[in-house]
């Protein structure tokens, strides 16, 4: 058996409707791919309240075991950027700020050896925490989906042992005016590469209607449990 673990991203709002696809049909083209996968878009946050409709930051949870996770990310990783082609690709994970360490390495020493091994232009964990919650961002830039799928995988695991060992204050998504809120790596702040093209309008409303997760207790609670 392959325990299950659960990766977390932060991709844009903008993006949230080719993730999705329509009527649900990208997420659906994905979860075939592999038994055991379950990936949320969430429309509530921690608190059950709706996350702000203009708030540019939404969580994405993968469900699987890391095998699986291979297989699946080099086809969601396109969908989470706002271009079709873009010369690099942007990915955001969410990591507890008490697995931080683990990311690191004893001087710095994890944190440049997947870089290296995933050939990432640029890796760095943001100084601060996104607002409200315990939860940092880890940034790959990466020129090829492979290598930004590569560093994904390599992070879950690195975080793998310790990010259960505390409960964690959960990211929502919020409003708040650029800059006030630290150096956190969000959307809000640290705005995508340019020369990418967001979607067609409406898109992304018609698509997260039919599909939507709500975050709901059981799930929070299972994610504080997960010392494995």
């Amino acid at each position: 058996g392959h325990p299950e673990q659960r990766a977390k991203a932060v991709v844009s709002t903008q993006s949230t409707g080719v993730i999705i696809g329509k009527g649900g049909q990208n997420i659906k083209a994905v979860k075939s791919m592999v038994r055991d996968c379950k990936i949320s878009i969430y429309a509530q946050g921690s608190n059950n309240a709706d996350v702000p409709k203009m708030a540019p930051d939404r969580v994405m949870s993968i469900q699987s075991s890391f095998e699986s996770l291979k297989v699946i990310l080099p086809h969601l990783v396109p969908n989470m950027q706002l271009g079709a082609e873009p010369e690099e690709y942007d990915v955001r994970i969410l990591i507890p700020a008490h697995t931080r360490m683990s990311v690191n390495g004893k001087h710095g020493s994890t944190l440049v050896r997947i870089k290296t091994e995933s050939n990432s232009s640029y890796f760095s964990i943001f100084p601060d925490p996104l607002p409200n919650s315990d939860e940092y961002i880890v940034k790959i830039i990466n020129p090829t989906i492979e290598g930004a799928a590569k560093a994904l995988v390599d992070i879950a695991k690195a975080i793998s042992s310790t990010k259960g060992c505390q409960s964690v204050a959960f990211y929502d998504p919020q409003i708040w005016t650029p800059g006030t809120k630290g150096d956190n790596g969000s959307f809000t702040d640290n705005p995508p590469l340019p020369g990418e093209r967001p979607p067609p309008p409406g898109e992304e409303e018609t698509s997260e209607s039919g599909t939507k997760e709500e975050r709901v207790d059981g799930e929070v609670k299972q994610e504080m449990n997960e010392a494995r």
